[in-house]
């Protein structure tokens, strides 16, 4: 700038001794001071342009700097000057150059390591020394119901374990827990399998959390069931037991008490092996290998043929069974066997549990694109409190007169499984001293079953 300034000096110099020459050969009477003023005149203006084009350039360079320090690589100032300032442009230019560079590989990076965690099962957090988290994925805002990024990882997972695991690995040790939060998905309480690990240098932690809910879930019901089962398989055979040893005593001497232990022996014969069939079929069900053959069923004539098939069960109960809609049915997409399976289970059940007198009601009709059949039945009803547990294995509302009634605790849950696989839908509701099965059926001509049945 000082060269640049200085050059400037001696062209002003320069350029009033060639006024002065050119001004004595032709003007010797012209005054002197009106040379020396027009050569001032000219170097002030020479000079101001001069000023004016460094001044911008300056400004220009500003501007530069300004964008570079709020990490803003977009701008360019471009100077051709041959200069000093020229070539600082043109450094700043480089440097801006190399920057963009840097952020883009930089945030293609972190692109790349957020598709990886976004496609994980796992929920994963990593946080700075500070204890704030920097990086998560979709999995953990989920689990949380929040963007976690820029809290604490204590505030993102609140449990006083999380806590100190964290503060173990701010201090260089990893861990592995089992905690359980209240998450805001679908299911409420997680049971989550916590691993928490410290980042190189102390520069953090990082911590990958694994959802077992399903897995607790599944040994709790695997608990339960054996329990269950052994409970249920207990009564019959103790019972058989009991008679069969008495019998052997000499009861079977008198025929009169020997026929009624035999009774009561084969009527718990006849329950052991109406649970074992119930069981063996619920397996089956629950299995992946089990395929059902989807065709059009017409649901009218079916239902008529398994309300006929219970008809002397309902008449030795005096009931009243009344059916609607049955004729205006159209067909409906399932598997024959299996529906016929839901629907005697449904209506048998419900013959079962209507007192002397009562009234059973079947009534089916079209919805959108769905069948609805709804299986209705008069008596004590179901609370609400037992309503959203009535499909699981071996639930009795009243577990006393389940059993009188021959009732294994199975037939519900074995209904819920074929429903699921024929793409139906199931709902229970009891009120004004009715107790309802609500069933819904993709209808066989609706867009539903297209998507589900490939056309032949």
């Amino acid at each position: 700038m000082i060269r640049r300034y200085t050059l400037l000096g001696g062209a002003i110099a320069l350029m009033m001794a060639v006024l002065y020459a050119i001004w004595r050969a032709a003007k010797p009477d012209l005054s002197g001071w009106l040379v020396l003023l027009a050569g001032f005149a000219l170097a002030s203006v020479f000079s101001w342009m001069v000023a004016r084009d460094d001044a911008r350039d300056l400004r220009r360079l500003q501007k530069l700097v300004d964008a570079l320090s709020v990490r803003d690589y977009g701008m360019r100032v471009r100077l051709q000057d041959p200069g000093v300032i020229g070539a600082l442009g043109r450094s700043l230019d480089a440097l801006a150059d190399g920057l963009s560079t840097s952020e883009q590989k930089k945030r293609s990076r972190k692109d790349r390591l957020r598709t990886i965690l976004d496609a994980m099962a796992e929920a994963v957090l990593v946080t700075d020394a500070d204890g704030h988290i920097t990086l998560s994925n979709e999995v953990l805002a989920d689990l949380v119901g929040f963007d976690p990024e820029g809290k604490t990882a204590v505030e993102a997972i609140r449990h006083p374990d999380f806590r100190r695991a964290v503060e173990d690995a701010q201090q260089g040790f990893s861990g592995v827990l089992e905690i359980e939060i209240d998450g805001l998905r679908e299911g409420g309480r997680r049971v989550l399998r916590a691993s928490v690990s410290p980042l190189r240098n102390h520069q953090g932690i990082v911590a990958v959390f694994y959802d077992i809910t399903a897995e607790r879930e599944a040994d709790r019901v695997r608990r339960d069931f054996v329990a269950n089962a052994g409970h249920e398989l207990r009564t019959p055979l103790t019972a058989i037991r009991g008679f069969a040893e008495t019998l052997r005593d000499g009861a079977i001497r008198d025929p009169e008490s020997a026929k009624g232990f035999l009774d009561v022996i084969l009527r718990h014969a006849q329950r052991l092996q109406a649970l074992v069939d119930d069981l063996a079929d619920l397996s089956r069900f629950e299995g992946e290998e089990l395929e059902l053959d989807l065709e059009p069923v017409d649901a009218g004539p079916l239902l008529d043929q398994v309300v006929r098939g219970l008809e002397s069960q309902s008449k030795a109960k005096r009931l009243k069974v009344v059916c609607s809609g049955l004729d205006e049915a159209p067909p409906v997409l399932a598997d024959k066997r299996a529906l016929e399976q839901v629907l005697v289970n449904l209506i048998d059940n419900a013959i079962k549990y209507t007192p002397d007198g009562g009234e059973v009601r079947v009534d089916v009709a079209p919805e959108g694109q769905d069948l609805f059949i709804e299986v209705a039945n008069t008596g004590p009803g179901i609370s609400s409190k037992h309503l959203p547990r009535v499909f699981e294995r071996f639930y009795r509302v009243d577990a006393g007169r389940s059993r009188e009634l021959g009732g294994t605790g199975l037939g519900l849950s074995i209904v819920k499984h074929l429903v699921s696989k024929i793409g139906a839908e199931i709902n229970v509701d009891s009120s004004d001293g009715w107790t309802r099965f609500q069933l819904s059926i993709p209808r066989a001509d609706s867009p539903k079953s297209d998507t589900r049945v490939s056309p032949s």
